[in-house]
């Protein structure tokens, strides 16, 4: 492809530039085993049509994604989006991931139209749903942990209306063969224009998918690409040793390492995690790789794990002042489903508690944090202080049924109890809930 002309920002697209998000055109989150597309972890993944599959560019450029594109073009603020606008109107000074992305891909904005051969600028890609571990806001579409679990015990829940804790609905381990080959026909045409391709589970350490993949990429090399992996860490060391060895092949090669909390909080939240393990795998990483590997710590915050929350960051902070620039900002972002762990949920005087408790530690640890660090932690306090609508019209009280039979449920397969790892607070509350 031709080198595109340069040109300045017109007012018109300035003017667009306040109200729509880039990541609708620059970002894909793509997800081979259900066949579905997405452009942000916040709005639900909507279908690829299969019967489109011959043009492979549609895995990005869906008719659903297209169309949000023209609403936000035409100064009309998509529904599926409204985490963001919530943010920015209850809080003119918190940054919302779409500011965040209005940033990051600044240099797009100019450019963006509706185009259904754009090639995104940042590709997340899930092959299968192998994982080792049962996240308590996960589910059996991305875990076959938790896919075993719901075949042997289903949970059936009033609020559970997608059903994703009493169905099965794609098989164990097994990714859609039609997509996936889409995937393969397509790669090869936009991965010039690709910067980073992240690949994402389920586990991808324990996937022979992803395995099989890194073996086709690194027939070549590809200088320009930044090349990572979302992963809880808690995996055989090998597999570590493994993946820091693929760094001459790119530009560069990062760990994403998924973690709420510390300690029996972790390891609660995310049922089978090694908590040891995964910090022996974390030091094993940064002190055997070479200067173009890097690491993050990333958090989906819920209802279990936001009790954990600032020690993981604090976590965060120690890990560089010990290894420096290797340690990228932590990302932080907030469950929405399953509504049952949102923690919107909890009673007011527990959000205040623990916002209050945020704002505590932040004032004593701003000096250390990064930029984007201090932006996420003020979007979870923001959140706590004055949190949105659930996107759909459940009643509170059958969401708080539901989450203490979710916690009956979990408490059975966990090697902690609920009742031994979390303040008093928040064990009244559960006895309070009357099911």
């Amino acid at each position: 492809m031709g080198k595109r002309q340069q040109h300045p920002m017109n007012k018109e697209l300035e003017k667009r530039s306040k109200f729509f998000c880039p990541a609708k055109w620059t970002e894909l989150y793509l997800y081979l085993n259900h066949g579905n597309s997405n452009s942000c972890h916040h709005p639900i993944p909507h279908k690829v049509p299969e019967n489109m599959l011959n043009d492979p560019f549609v895995l990005h450029n869906t008719p659903h994604k297209l169309e949000m594109q023209q609403q936000m073009l035409d100064g009309i603020r998509p529904k599926e989006c409204h985490m963001c606008w919530h943010i920015e109107d209850s809080n003119p000074d918190v940054i919302s991931d779409r500011l965040l992305k209005s940033k990051e891909w600044k240099n797009e904005i100019p450019y963006l139209k509706i185009d259904p051969h754009y090639i995104p600028k940042f590709i997340e890609v899930v092959f299968d749903n192998i994982c080792n571990l049962n996240c308590s806001y996960c589910d059996p579409g991305q875990s076959t942990q938790w896919a075993t679990k719901v075949q042997k015990n289903p949970l059936h829940l009033e609020t559970d209306y997608r059903n994703l804790y009493s169905k099965i609905h794609i098989k164990n381990a097994v990714s859609n063969n039609k997509y996936v080959d889409a995937w393969n026909q397509w790669w090869p045409v936009i991965s010039h224009e690709v910067q980073t391709l992240k690949i994402s589970g389920g586990e991808p350490l324990v996937s022979n998918n992803f395995w099989n993949f890194v073996d086709i990429l690194i027939l070549d090399k590809y200088p320009h690409l930044n090349f990572s992996i979302n992963s809880n860490f808690s995996v055989d060391s090998n597999f570590v040793t493994k993946f820091v060895n693929l760094s001459d092949y790119f530009k560069q090669i990062k760990v994403s390492a998924s973690l709420d909390a510390v300690g029996p909080i972790a390891e609660y939240s995310r049922q089978n995690l090694n908590y040891e393990l995964f910090l022996d795998n974390t030091y094993r990483f940064l002190t055997d790789s070479v200067d173009n590997c890097f690491y993050k710590l990333q958090s989906t915050v819920n209802i279990l794990n936001i009790f954990g929350l600032k020690d993981k960051f604090q976590l965060g902070i120690d890990l560089r002042k010990r290894y420096g620039n290797k340690i990228k900002s932590f990302y932080t972002t907030v469950v929405r489903f399953p509504e049952f762990q949102s923690i919107k949920l909890l009673p007011t005087e527990l959000q205040t508690q623990l916002r209050d408790e945020l704002e505590k530690w932040y004032n004593e640890n701003n000096d250390w944090l990064l930029n984007d660090e201090k932006q996420g932690v003020q979007k979870i306090i923001s959140y706590l202080t004055d949190s949105p609508e659930f996107l759909y019209n459940l009643d509170k009280d059958k969401l708080q049924v539901d989450f203490k039979k979710f916690l009956l449920y979990y408490n059975k397969t966990s090697k902690h109890q609920y009742q031994d790892i979390y303040p008093e607070s928040f064990l009244r509350w559960i006895d309070s809930i009357e099911t």
